[in-house]
């Protein structure tokens, strides 16, 4: 029984496509996209926690460092998931949070314990 079942499971398993990602499942759509972005060496690039998409017609390079919100056409081209973007808009900017000022040097925050 297991002999006849072992051919079936693999002719399945051959025959079954892969599941698409989110970006070339809604290949051609307008997506909608929340992430931070960062700067590399291919361009701008938003990274939503999923999936890093390259932003393709935007240029500048003050959004890096900040949470934007991106509405564009999604794409994959050789693998990789792109937004031809139509618009952004930024939602928060981290890029000049300091989380350093109120650490201590060992690493720890510093804090006044009261004593009775």
């Amino acid at each position: 029984m297991v002999k006849k079942l072992i051919p079936l499971l693999l002719a399945l398993i051959l025959v079954t496509p892969a599941l698409p990602g989110p970006a070339a499942a809604q290949q051609g759509n307008t997506v909608t996209v929340w992430g931070l972005v960062v700067n590399t060496d291919f361009g701008l690039v938003i990274k939503d926690g999923n999936t890093d998409y390259l932003l393709l017609g935007v240029t500048d390079d003050a959004l890096a460092g900040k949470t934007c919100e991106v509405v564009g056409t999604a794409t994959n081209t050789l693998g990789i998931d792109a937004i031809d973007v139509l618009s952004i808009e930024v939602i928060s900017d981290t890029s000049s949070m300091n989380y350093s000022m109120n650490l201590v040097p060992d690493g720890r925050t510093a804090r006044t314990v009261a004593r009775c």
